[in-house]
C-alpha cells in the first residue's frame, strides 16, 4: 500500500512541477530554468547513475551548450524548457563545434515540460553527424521520463525522490510567485536601434573623365575657381555637369559605386566606361573581406540617405556630420512634425529664436539633429540613433555661439527627453518614405527585460547615465 502511496504523491508532484514550468514559461520566465540546473542534480545524479553530476555553469559562467556534466562517467546533460526540434539541433551543434566529445560520451537534453510526442531523427543526425550516439527516444527526456525511472527504484529510493520533487516544486512555486510580483514585472526597454534594408544590389564602373575638359567647363558653367580638384570633387563635378546633383556614390580605385541603376541613369554612363558597368549584390561588399570595402558600403548607406531625407527637408551638415531639420518653407518661425509615440502629438524640429534686445532680428536658428552610423549584426543592417541639436545663423553655417547654446540645452534635457528624440527619429525615419526610395527603416529595436532593475525606477541608476550624458557631451 505504501509503494502505491509513494507513487501517487510522486505523479501529484510531478504533475503540478510540469504545470508550473508550463506556465511560467508561456510568461517568459525564463529564469525557472536557472533554478532548476541546480535542483534537478540529486535526482538525475540518482536515476542516470552518475554520482559526480555538477552544474557546469558554476565552473564556468553561461557554459555553452551543455549545463550539467559528470566528468568521470562521461554523462552531459542540457536542461531546458524549451521542447522544440530547433533547440535540440541547436544543442548538438553545439556539442559538436566545441568539441565536448572529447569529454563526454553521452548527452541527454532534458525538457523541463513535457516533450513533443516525436522528433526527427534525421534532422538530429544531420546535426550531430557522427560525434556520438543520439537517439531521440532514449536522449531527450522530461519529468515523465524520469518519473518512470523512478518507479523502478527501490521504495526508499522513490522516498529520497519524493521530498527532492517536493523541493523542486516549492523552489519553483516561491520563485515564479516573486517572479509575478508587481515589482518584477517585465518591461520593454527601446533601444535607438532601427533595422535597416538597404537596396539588394548595387553598380559599378570604371571612370572614364576628360579632366581637363571637365574643370573647364565648370569654371564655365558652375563657377568652378579650383585648378586641380581630387578625385571625388572632379566626379561630383562632372555628374553636376551632366545634370546629377545626387550624393548617393562613392569612388573607390578609379572606380564609381552606386546604389542607382548606371544603365538607366544617363548621367552616370557619361562619366564610365559604358562596357564596364557591372551589378553585384550588395552582400558582395558589405560582406566584402577587405574593410575598405564593407566602410564604403557603409558610406553609401549613409549618402544615399542624404539623398532620400533632402525630400523631406532634412539635411546633411558636412561641419557637423550629422542630419538637421530645416523649415518646411525659408521664411517659417518654426516647423512640427506629427509623429506617434504613446500617443498622436507634434514636436518641434526647427525654430527660429529673436534678439532680446531686438525682436525684429534673428539670433540664431535651432534644428533638431542626429547622427546616424550602421553596424551589420550577422547580416542584418542597423542604424543607431543619436539624438542632438544644431544652431545655425543663415540655415546651413554653424552659429558662433553653437557650443554654448548646445551646452546650455544639454543641461536642460534628462534622460526621457533623449528617449523621446530617439523615438520620434525612428518614427520619422520608418515612416517618410517616398515610392522609389532606396532605403527603409523598421521600428525601433525593443528589449523585454526580465530583471527587476528598472531604468525609469532606478533613481541611483539614473543619476549615473546622467552623469555619463554629462561627460559624454
Amino acid at each position: 500500500m505504501k509503494q502505491i502511496e509513494i507513487e501517487n504523491q510522486l505523479r501529484e508532484v510531478v504533475s503540478r512541477l510540469i504545470t508550473e514550468i508550463d506556465l511560467a514559461t508561456k510568461q517568459g520566465r525564463l529564469d525557472v530554468n536557472l533554478i532548476s540546473e541546480d535542483a534537478w542534480i540529486p535526482i538525475l545524479k540518482e536515476v542516470y547513475q552518475c554520482p559526480n553530476l555538477v552544474n557546469l555553469n558554476r565552473k564556468h559562467k553561461n557554459f555553452p551548450g551543455i549545463d550539467l556534466g559528470d566528468e568521470q562517467d562521461r554523462v552531459a546533460f542540457q536542461v531546458t524548457s524549451s521542447i522544440d526540434i530547433e533547440k535540440v539541433k541547436s544543442t548538438l551543434e553545439q556539442f559538436k563545434k566545441r568539441n565536448y566529445k572529447n569529454a563526454f560520451d553521452e548527452l541527454y537534453i532534458f525538457t523541463l515540460r513535457s516533450k513533443q510526442k516525436s522528433y526527427s531523427q534525421n534532422a538530429i543526425d544531420n546535426a550531430i553527424g557522427d560525434e556520438i550516439r543520439f537517439d531521440a527516444k532514449e536522449h531527450i527526456i522530461d519529468p515523465g521520463d524520469v518519473l518512470a525511472e523512478i518507479t523502478g527504484l527501490r521504495l526508499p529510493a522513490q522516498e529520497r525522490m519524493l521530498q527532492e520533487f517536493r523541493a523542486i516544486l516549492g523552489d519553483v512555486e516561491a520563485s515564479v510567485k516573486a517572479l509575478n510580483a508587481p515589482e518584477n514585472a517585465p518591461y520593454i526597454l527601446v533601444s535607438n536601434l532601427i533595422e535597416v534594408t538597404p537596396p539588394s544590389a548595387l553598380y559599378l564602373a570604371e571612370l572614364c573623365i576628360d579632366e581637363e575638359s571637365t574643370i573647364a567647363a565648370a569654371k564655365r558653367d558652375l563657377n568652378y575657381k579650383g585648378k586641380h580638384p581630387n578625385k571625388h570633387l572632379l566626379v561630383r563635378l562632372a555628374l553636376q555637369l551632366a545634370g546629377l546633383g545626387c550624393h548617393g556614390w562613392a569612388v573607390f580605385e578609379n572606380r564609381i559605386f552606386t546604389f542607382y541603376d548606371m544603365e538607366r541613369e544617363s548621367a552616370f554612363r557619361s562619366i564610365v566606361d559604358v562596357g564596364s558597368i557591372e551589378e553585384l549584390t550588395t552582400e558582395d561588399i558589405s560582406q566584402h573581406e577587405l574593410v575598405e570595402y564593407q566602410n564604403l558600403f557603409k558610406y553609401l548607406i549613409k549618402d544615399t540617405l542624404r539623398d532620400q531625407l533632402l525630400a523631406f527637408n532634412v539635411n546633411w551638415s558636412k561641419q557637423q556630420n550629422q542630419f538637421y531639420f530645416l523649415p518646411d518653407e525659408k521664411d517659417s518661425d518654426q516647423r512640427r512634425e506629427e509623429w506617434v509615440g504613446k500617443k498622436l502629438s507634434r514636436r518641434r524640429v526647427f525654430e527660429k529664436k529673436y534678439q532680446t534686445k531686438d525682436p525684429t532680428k534673428v539670433a540664431f536658428f535651432k534644428h533638431l539633429a542626429f547622427d546616424i552610423s550602421f553596424i551589420d549584426v550577422d547580416s542584418q543592417w542597423y542604424a543607431t540613433v543619436t539624438p542632438s541639436w544644431y544652431y545655425t545663423w543663415n540655415l546651413y553655417k554653424r552659429n558662433r555661439f553653437h557650443d554654448d547654446l548646445l551646452s546650455k540645452q544639454k543641461r536642460l534635457e534628462h534622460n526621457n527627453s533623449v528617449r523621446d528624440q530617439v523615438r520620434f527619429v525612428g518614427y520619422f525615419l520608418a515612416n517618410s518614405r517616398n515610392d522609389n526610395d532606396l532605403i527603409t527603416f523598421g521600428e525601433l529595436v525593443e528589449f523585454q527585460c526580465l530583471s527587476n532593475i528598472s531604468l525609469e525606477e532606478n533613481e541611483e541608476l539614473e543619476e549615473v547615465l546622467e552623469e555619463e550624458d554629462v561627460s559624454a557631451d
